[in-house]
């Protein structure tokens, strides 16, 4: 076999074991922490979803593309409320003062995590569960298809 069928297969074999990884039947759960409102008022658990599904939408105020696509994060919320799906957002990985500037441009009940308690591989990342902190799935990053809240709506799977 030559190198170039060698690189091919290796690769080939590559996508395979990457795909079967990503079949696994093992639930994911959302994390079981709590996270304050920026209203202060109450802290909220991220295992428990007050809906059929909850959208928690990561973000960080360091993230030029989450700054970017905000008013898409925002319109993408008020179209799942339309739709029974609640979104959480979660402005972390930063310095307080900074998490909290950002979480006021997205309301009240924005959830803090300057400390970085969610797990995430990248900002932004979404994550979608249902009642019982099931994941059914997540994303990272924006697409540079997505022009609008129906367009990640469709990507995240809510459409």
């Amino acid at each position: 076999m030559t190198l170039p069928k060698k690189a091919t297969v290796a690769a080939l074999l590559l996508a395979v074991a990457s795909a079967a990884a990503g079949c696994s039947r093992e639930k994911r759960m959302m994390p079981d922490i709590r996270l304050p409102t920026l209203a202060g008022d109450r802290a909220v658990s991220l295992a428990e979803c007050p809906a059929p599904k909850c959208l928690t939408i990561c973000l960080a105020p360091w993230c030029g593309n989450c700054r970017t696509h905000t008013p898409t994060f925002l319109g993408l919320r008020d179209l799942l409320a339309g739709r029974g799906v609640v979104t959480r957002f979660v402005v972390g990985m930063d310095r307080l003062d900074d998490v909290k500037s950002y979480a006021r441009e997205l309301g009240p009940d924005t959830l803090l995590d300057p400390d970085g308690q969610f797990p995430t591989s990248g900002i932004p990342s979404f994550t979608v569960s249902d009642a019982s902190g099931t994941v059914l799935n997540t994303a990272r990053g924006v697409p540079s298809f997505v022009k609008n809240d129906k367009a990640l709506a469709w990507y995240l799977g809510l459409d």
